[in-house]
């Protein structure tokens, strides 16, 4: 007999019969009634041409045809009851973990000194490895599962056919300078044609050509001057000292830079949408409680409007 030809519900009944011994007792492991058991066993035996079970001193006892055919039900049945307990289950005190995280230096900085002190203190028998991508969103990679999860960096709202993604962090860009620049010497304030006349800095961790800086410029039909463009936000307000270049970079970084690169930082001259750290991950993982249990723990240590 052909599989397909087969109704499987039919061998979940012979599976309960054969374990229990029993019709009745099937029947309340199955959920259903005594009759429905019955007859479910009936039509198993009108379709295998065999009697399957004998009742002897009010047990169900198996025929040689039934004992083989349980050789392989039983083995089968066992296998598909531990692949729905994994995906249904995840206990990230039990055993060892771990998770492969893209991400950029700077989103780097911002999540993951929560997170390794939260995995040091709660579950060090998580381990964390983070990757650099080579897209802003490795979609592939995601999908066959070589990733976990992505953490990316944006400034809009955005939509996907296959990846989902929630906002970790969203906060405010400033305009970083030398202390000496003449500007920082000279204006409390930036306005537009001074942030024009000067060389910029661009960073673009994706070797994009431009940046939101260069789209919101766009809009105003104005365009700056490129001195430098690099790879990392990171570095980026080091290159400032002895130059009257200007950085556009994020809040967060510039007020924790303090004293060290002897910088100054203003408020942009234009509005420029702040930006956004995201996490992503393919909608084909989203149910997995074990890529779950990662997302949720991550957007509890942050609210999107953190500042």
């Amino acid at each position: 007999m052909k599989i397909e030809n087969l109704d499987l519900n039919l061998l979940k009944v012979f599976y309960y019969v054969y374990t229990t011994r029993s019709v009745n007792r099937a029947a309340q492991q199955l959920n259903i009634s005594q009759s429905a058991c019955s007859h479910s066993l009936a039509r198993l035996r009108e379709r295998l041409d065999d009697e399957l079970f004998i009742r002897v001193n009010q047990n169900m006892v198996a025929t040689q045809n039934a004992e083989r055919l349980a050789q392989s039900v039983l083995p089968a049945m066992s296998l598909l009851q531990d692949g729905l307990q994994t995906s249904v289950s995840f206990n990230p005190d039990v055993g060892e973990h771990q998770f492969v995280i893209c991400a950029t230096d700077f989103i780097t900085w911002v999540v993951m000194p929560t997170l390794t002190t939260y995995l040091a203190n709660h579950y060090p028998n998580i381990k964390i490895r983070v990757i650099q991508g080579e897209h802003r969103i490795p979609s592939q990679q995601l999908e066959s599962g070589e990733i976990d999860l992505a953490l990316g960096f944006d400034h809009d709202i955005e939509q996907s056919n296959s990846i989902d993604n929630a906002v970790y962090y969203r906060g405010p860009y400033c305009i970083a300078m030398d202390e000496n620049h003449p500007i920082s010497r000279n204006q409390q304030t930036l306005d537009l044609h001074h942030y024009l006349s000067y060389s910029h800095v661009l960073v673009t961790p994706w070797n994009e050509s431009q940046g939101i800086v260069d789209r919101t410029l766009a809009k105003l039909n104005k365009k700056r001057r490129v001195a430098i463009a690099l790879p990392s936000v990171l570095s980026a307000p080091y290159l400032l000292k002895g130059t009257e270049y200007f950085l556009a970079l994020p809040l967060i970084y510039a007020q924790s830079l303090g004293d060290k690169c002897a910088l100054r930082y203003l408020s942009p001259p234009m509005p420029i949408p702040d930006f956004q750290i995201k996490l992503y991950w393919h909608k084909l993982k989203a149910t997995e409680p074990k890529l779950n249990w990662l997302i949720q723990l991550l957007l509890s240590f942050h609210t999107p409007d953190s500042q």
